[in-house]
C-alpha cells in the first residue's frame, strides 16, 4: 500500500506543479473544478444516492454555485472574509460534533438532508479559496503551493509519527488509526516548514513570522478535522475509500479531505492576520 501511495504521488505531484506554474488562471479554475466535480460525484455515492440523474444533478448544482461564488468574489472581493468565516464556523461545528458524539449515526450526516447540504459546505469553500489564493498572490503560486505542501507535510508527518510513537487514539469511533501523537508530530513538522518558508522565502519580520507560524498550526489542525469529517461520512456509508481513482490513495475526496477544511481557514488567516 505504501509503495502504491508513493508511486502515485510521484506521478501526480509533478503534474500538479506543472499546472500551477504553466497553466493560465482560467485553466486552473477548470482543473480545480474537475477535481471538485469528481469529489462531489464520490460524495453522492457516500450519501446513498443511487440514481445517476440525481447524482449528476447534485454535481451540476454544486459546480454552478461554486463557479458563481468564484466569479462573485473575484469581481467584488469584499465579501470573501465573511464567506470564509462562515466556512470556518461550519468546520468548528464539525469539530464539536466529532468531540461530543461518539455514535457516528447521530448528528451531522445522520440524515440525507444533512449529507446533501454538507457536500456544498465541504466542497465549495476550498475551490473558492484555492482560486482566490492564486488571484491575490502577486508571486503566484507561492501561497497556494505553500498551503498544499503544508497539508501534505502535516499528513505525512502525522502518519510516521503515529506509526512510531502513537499510543493515544484521537477519534477511535471515526478513524481508529489516528493518534494524538501523530497529530503532534504533524504540527511539529508544520512549524518547521512555516519557519523555514517564512524566513527564507517571504523574509518576515519576527512579529509577522510568529503570526505566520500560528496560522500554519491552526491550518494543520483544521486539516485533521477535514480528514476526520470525511472519515465519519465513510464510516456511516460503510466504505474504506471514497473511490478508487488513485491507486493506494482511494478517490479524489480521500486526497482533498484535509484541504477542504484547511484552505478556507488558511485564506481567512492570510487576509485578516497577515493582510497580504
Amino acid at each position: 500500500m505504501l509503495k502504491q501511495r508513493v508511486l502515485t504521488a510521484l506521478i501526480l505531484i509533478p503534474l500538479l506543479l506543472a499546472a500551477l506554474f504553466y497553466f493560465p488562471p482560467g485553466w486552473i479554475v477548470v482543473l480545480f473544478g474537475l477535481f471538485i466535480a469528481t469529489a462531489a460525484w464520490e460524495w453522492t455515492a457516500l450519501t446513498g444516492m443511487r440514481g445517476i440523474f440525481s447524482r449528476a444533478a447534485y454535481v451540476s448544482c454544486l459546480l454552478i454555485l461554486g463557479a458563481a461564488a468564484i466569479y462573485s468574489v473575484l469581481q467584488q472581493p469584499s465579501p470573501i472574509a465573511s464567506f470564509l468565516a462562515a466556512a470556518g464556523l461550519w468546520w468548528l461545528w464539525a469539530l464539536a460534533e466529532l468531540i461530543s458524539r461518539k455514535d457516528v449515526n447521530k448528528g451531522m450526516f445522520a440524515t440525507m438532508a444533512g449529507k446533501v447540504v454538507g457536500g456544498f459546505l465541504v466542497l465549495i469553500p476550498p475551490w473558492v479559496a484555492s482560486v482566490y489564493l492564486l488571484e491575490m498572490d502577486s508571486e503566484r503560486p507561492r501561497l497556494l503551493l505553500f498551503l498544499l505542501v503544508l497539508v501534505w507535510v502535516a499528513d505525512t508527518a502525522a502518519y510516521f509519527a503515529g506509526s512510531f510513537f502513537g499510543r493515544t487514539k484521537l477519534a477511535p469511533h471515526v478513524s481508529p488509526g489516528k493518534t494524538v501523537e501523530g497529530v503532534m508530530g504533524g504540527v511539529v513538522a508544520v512549524v518547521l516548514l512555516a519557519w523555514l518558508c517564512g524566513t527564507i522565502i517571504w523574509k518576515f519580520d519576527p512579529g509577522l513570522l510568529a503570526r505566520w507560524i500560528g496560522l500554519a498550526i491552526v491550518t494543520a489542525l483544521f486539516s485533521v478535522v477535514g480528514d476526520l469529517t470525511e472519515s465519519k461520512l465513510k464510516r456511516i456509508a460503510g466504505v474504506k475509500d471514497s473511490g478508487s481513482l488513485f491507486p493506494g490513495h482511494g478517490g479524489v475526496l480521500d486526497r482533498i479531505d484535509a484541504l477542504t477544511a484547511a484552505a478556507p481557514v488558511f485564506l481567512l488567516g492570510v487576509i485578516t492576520l497577515l493582510k497580504f
